[in-house]
């Protein structure tokens, strides 16, 4: 069998709307509004650079049904560019959108096969020379809830790739949009599935039939952080396969926890913030990031950060700093998870007012029968004919946790704050 080569992407949500377009940056959302078009293009780009044989396209190529015509003129052109180098283009159409959402009357270039609401078999060839089988199905509508991994059937000895936007398993973090198992793919007979949907690069299976997530090209939010891309796939003789992951993304997210403890005044607090943008900058192969930092641990800065507007003053200043670090970084949220500078377990030795409810509150999470005997005490607030319908009774854990939480609410509010 010749060696041939394709790559896979999947989930380009082309013009899709970024939670960070308000940032006051110029340059920045500029690059945000643009960036899932060029990292499409850098999809493009390396099809071309390695000259491969096709691209695979595994849905969600727009961000929406109603899908922009902007986005549906920078995919063609895009798929254009790779049909004047003689390169074919797979693709098929997932939940975000789906067949029956709107579409222009744009002519598509002759090497681009856009797969229906059926299976369809769609053979490859180079100079003449069967390369390899794809079979592709897509989302007629937008809750698609069928297992459409089972609609694949092996046509022929050549390599067999499926292509498919669908939810394996149940711990994606994904809606289950045609849900299967890692086993209905393993028990079939393709040799490669080119997966869609989940927006984190997986490899499921790395032998035949190998299953694969490319992940989304281009991170869209603080929850897709890390480097982005697509997969270049090698196939050799014997149908050995070799997969080759490259980052593709215009804009990197990521996020950092910054523990406070050892950090005594606002100056410390400045400089290991420098110092953590610093380390961000350094690790971003070259691409700006935008970064959400957590703040934790107990500090005598605990007051300071408490204060009003502290957070917002912090933003500005990394705003500032953010442009003199190349690749530039921008701090889009500072959380808090922090407390005063005290040990519950020596506070609670003190005979004051805060000593006694530490100690109180340490003696009922001791107790073994701790859920039965706060139902007991909440009993008039959870039987109440007006409140029931509203609030469930909480279970054990769920009491456990408010008590604790409350605990910590008591030690941050009144921890200086009683009279001498």
């Amino acid at each position: 069998m010749p060696h041939f080569s394709f790559v896979h992407t999947a989930d380009l949500h082309l013009d899709s709307p970024f939670a960070a377009l308000n940032v006051d940056h110029p340059d920045l959302a500029r690059l945000l509004r643009s960036a899932t078009f060029e990292a499409f293009d850098r999809v493009v780009q390396l099809c071309l650079e390695k000259q491969v044989d096709f691209l695979l396209v595994a849905g969600d190529i727009y961000d929406g049904a109603d899908r922009s015509l902007r986005a549906q003129v920078r995919f063609r052109d895009g798929l254009q560019r790779l049909d004047e180098a003689g390169i074919r283009s797979f693709v098929v159409h997932g939940n975000h959108d789906p067949l029956d959402g709107w579409s222009s009357t744009l002519e598509w270039p002759s090497g681009v096969h856009v797969f229906g609401d059926h299976v369809e078999t769609v053979e490859v060839e180079k100079n003449g020379t069967l390369l390899a089988c794809i079979q592709g199905i897509s989302y007629p509508k937008r809750d698609e809830r069928r297992n459409l991994s089972l609609l694949f059937r092996r046509t022929r000895s050549a390599f067999q790739v499926g292509l498919l936007h669908a939810n394996v398993g149940t711990d994606t973090g994904h809606e289950p949009y045609a849900p299967c198992s890692l086993d209905d793919l393993l028990k079939s007979e393709m040799d490669y599935w080119a997966l869609g949907h989940v927006h984190s690069k997986r490899v499921l299976s790395k032998q035949l039939p190998y299953v694969v997530y490319p992940g989304n090209p281009q991170g869209r939010n603080i929850k897709e952080t890390g480097e982005k891309g697509c997969y270049l796939v090698k196939v050799g003789d014997d149908d050995e396969v070799e997969v080759e992951f490259h980052a593709t993304d215009v804009i990197r997210w990521t996020t950092y926890d910054l523990p406070i403890h050892d950090l005594h005044t606002e100056q410390d607090l400045i400089n290991a913030l420098d110092h953590v943008c610093v380390g961000i900058s350094e690790k971003a192969s070259g691409r700006p990031t935008m970064a959400r930092i957590t703040l934790s641990g107990r500090s005598p800065l605990f007051k300071f950060l408490k204060a009003p507007n502290t957070v917002s003053d912090l933003l500005e200043i990394l705003h500032e700093m953010g442009s003199s670090y190349s690749p530039s970084v921008w701090v889009e949220q500072i959380h808090l998870s922090v407390g005063p500078d005290i040990d519950p377990m020596v506070r609670m030795k003190e005979r004051d007012f805060l000593g006694d409810l530490i100690r109180y509150s340490r003696e009922l999470l001791a107790e073994r029968d701790l859920g039965a005997l706060l139902r007991e005490d909440l009993a008039p607030l959870f039987e109440s004919a007006r409140i029931h319908r509203y609030l469930d009774s909480p279970g054990d854990r769920e009491l456990r946790g408010l008590l604790e939480e409350a605990e910590r609410i008591c030690l941050e509010s009144l921890h200086g704050e009683e009279a001498p």
